[in-house]
């Protein structure tokens, strides 16, 4: 069977991995919004907070070469399913704390980082499985679902977070979270899949495969390179909204305004991850070029915004366009991609924006201390014009085929 004749085969597998990523993306999204806030509220340390945010990110950074090994070396479902049970076991010890006096602030951060090491993997596996339930002409149309899945669920996270943690308290919030990730894990078992290769022997080299294959690919290398710079800017957008509405348009922390301005970048990634199916069979350079052109002056009409619907309206569009580039990016990825390196590319490529969104947001934020936040986030996009530059030196001719690796 070939990979364009899977969608017909295995749709109802597609289908079970879009219910399961619902299902784990309600509970992971909740408690990355809830662990900080609770540890702030039990410890009032800004420090510990920024710990149990950071939590989530780090375990992606350390271990994303090693989850993609491991997931290409076995089978994507496998490792989905039990990673799911995993958290779900790492959250019940939440309210077994809470049951026996309270849970400290330290370990609640420790939590948080356990439920999000097992969380790479569970993303990094259902990266790798898309392709083989989708096929190579699915992958575009498939992302689209599961951004646009993710994109709604992480939206409304803060809150029905809040909510759950004001009516039912820390204990059972996460007890209804450990739940969702059961659902989930039931729900990925029930896939079934073609045989796949797999080695239960070392392989060696096998944690940088996936580099030395996208560093080898031209597109993959293209892409990854501009992602860098696009990220880089995207931190800058995203860590700072709050900061960009106080101190460039004047709103309080608590003016409802600013509600609306974050709930336009909410608007722009769903109308992106919607848009992005409709760049399947569109020459990938050429798309890169608009694409990362858009996001530049997107970015700086935002930044010189000179009131707050301006600046909703600008963000709003900014966010479909740089979201649409992303999903197309890792259906790109995808395309190209070997099924037994799907693990370990998708790993190095979701390392590498994970690791470049942050930088942005810490740059900016040096930054606005000394020059402001207009000029600190114009600043930054001299990050997506390098990837602009990157784009359009590219060769054209670039194309989605598979390079022997």
């Amino acid at each position: 069977m070939t990979a364009t004749q899977a969608p017909q085969a295995r749709t109802g597998g597609l289908g079970l991995l879009i219910g399961s990523k619902f299902a784990s993306t309600v509970a992971y999204a909740t408690s990355w919004v809830l662990l900080p806030l609770y540890v702030y509220q039990e410890s009032g340390s800004a420090l510990l907070t920024a710990l149990a945010s950071a939590a989530n990110v780090l375990p992606f950074l350390l271990f994303g070469l090693v989850a993609g090994a491991a997931v290409d070396r076995s089978s994507p479902v496998r490792v989905m399913a039990w990673t799911e049970v995993a958290n779900a076991a790492v959250l019940l010890s939440v309210p077994i704390l809470a049951a026996r006096g309270g849970a400290d602030p330290l370990v609640l951060c420790a939590i948080g980082f356990a439920s999000a090491t097992a969380y790479v993997w569970f993303d990094v596996a259902s990266a790798a499985l898309v392709p083989a339930l989708a096929g190579t002409d699915g992958v575009f149309r498939a992302n689209s679902y599961l951004w646009m899945t993710t994109t709604v669920l992480t939206a409304v996270a803060a809150p029905v977070g809040y909510f759950l943690l004001d009516s039912l308290r820390l204990g059972p919030t996460f007890g209804l979270l450990a739940a969702c990730y059961l659902v989930s894990a039931v729900l990925i078992a029930a896939i079934r899949t073609g045989p796949q290769e797999t080695s239960s022997r070392p392989e060696p080299g096998a944690v940088w495969a996936g580099l030395k294959y996208l560093a080898a690919h031209p597109l993959l290398r293209t892409y990854t390179a501009v992602n860098v710079g696009v990220g880089v800017s995207a931190g800058a957008v995203y860590g700072m909204l709050v900061v960009f509405a106080s101190r460039a348009l004047g709103l309080p922390g608590d003016d409802y305004r600013v509600a609306w301005i974050v709930a336009a970048s909410g608007v722009g990634a769903l109308l992106g991850a919607i848009a992005a199916r409709r760049f399947k069979g569109v020459p990938p350079i050429p798309a890169a070029r608009w694409m990362t052109g858009l996001d530049l002056a997107l970015l700086l009409a935002y930044a010189a915004a000179p009131s707050w619907p301006l600046a909703a309206a600008a963000l709003l569009c900014w966010n479909t366009v740089h979201t649409c580039f992303l999903v197309v990016g890792i259906s790109v990825r995808q395309t190209v991609t070997p099924q037994r390196l799907q693990g370990r590319v998708n790993a190095v490529g979701r390392m590498i924006v994970w690791g470049s969104v942050p930088l942005g947001t810490l740059l900016c934020g040096a930054l606005t201390e000394i020059v402001g936040p207009r000029w600190a986030l114009a600043a930054l996009g001299a990050f997506a014009l390098a990837s602009l530059t990157v784009a359009l030196r590219a060769p054209s001719a670039l194309a989605l085929e598979k390079v022997d690796a």
